[in-house]
């Protein structure tokens, strides 16, 4: 009877380490550095463990009731969401195809769990896709004060800031916070769209040509009207200072026209007498 009595020893030892370990598994919940485990009593949350916030890290063992208690789990890493070909309509009433991007954390994990779920298995699903549909909207409020203008300047990356303090607004009733927004691609669609834009573009580079053109004539005219005038300038300037030579110079400026006239038949005599011809004697 002894020896039965100590053969069963092990046998009861074994099953209380059992025992001990699945008690041990329904209390004791390891925490990973990257999750947060959101702890639910009776489908209520009740404490987060882990949560992120600056310069904090719970994650180790985390104790938690048995059977009453059960643990979600929350990425606690800086995640992005993204959304393509979202189409918006800027202020002037022009159409746009976006593509764009957004960082973001969860901050309180139990006001993004009752608005969004957890980020496990079919949850991860439903919660990204909301957040696609809310950066959606955001998106389409925000680029609708714009003009085709500023297309370029966004794409740029300036104004982008605008966008983001808009989505994180939108996010902190979740609680999420938005660190950062991009846009990945910003165009016009394709199609009639399109041809419409290009055809724009095409009927308002004409008109800056034209502007172009109608500027440098005009300014033309006044450098060339300045010209003149300083021209006239000079010549009364040298005919107070030297009027025989001033008379000289003209009917030189005369000759010229005269003689330099291309095909021109014209025959000119003049004396030897010629008080100009003298001139070119030194008389």
């Amino acid at each position: 009877m002894a020896i039965e009595r100590l053969d069963r020893r092990p046998v009861v030892l074994a099953l209380c380490a059992a025992a001990l370990a699945v008690l041990a598994s329904l209390v004791v919940t390891p925490v990973p550095a990257d999750r947060t485990a959101l702890v639910l009593r009776l489908g209520l949350p009740v404490r987060a463990i882990n949560a992120w916030r600056a310069g904090g890290d719970d994650a180790g063992l985390a104790l938690r009731w048995p059977i009453a208690e059960r643990v979600v789990w929350l990425d606690r890493r800086l995640m992005t969401v993204a959304i393509e070909s979202t189409r918006v309509t800027t202020g002037d009433g022009q159409p746009l195809v976006v593509d764009s991007y957004a960082t973001w954390r969860v901050t309180d994990p139990v006001r993004f769990y009752q608005a969004l779920g957890d980020l496990d298995h079919s949850g991860h699903d439903h919660a990204a896709e909301q957040l696609r549909n809310i950066l959606a909207s955001v998106v389409r409020e925000q680029l609708g004060h714009i003009t085709m203008g500023d297309v370029a300047a966004l794409q740029r990356g300036q104004g982008t800031v605008r966008i983001r303090d808009a989505f994180d607004r939108a996010l902190a009733v979740y609680g999420a916070h938005v660190t950062g927004f991009g846009v990945s691609r910003l165009g016009l669609p394709d199609g009639a769209p399109l041809d419409a834009a290009y055809a724009r573009m095409s009927v308002a580079a004409d008109s800056a040509g034209q502007d172009i053109t109608a500027q440098s004539h005009r300014n033309a005219r006044l450098i060339r009207a300045d010209a003149e005038a300083r021209a006239v300038e000079i010549y009364a300037a040298s005919f107070v200072k030297d009027p025989q030579f001033y008379d000289f110079y003209r009917a030189m400026q005369s000759y010229d026209a005269i003689f330099a006239q291309k095909g021109s038949r014209t025959t000119v005599v003049i004396s030897p007498a010629n008080a100009y011809l003298k001139q070119f004697h030194g008389q």
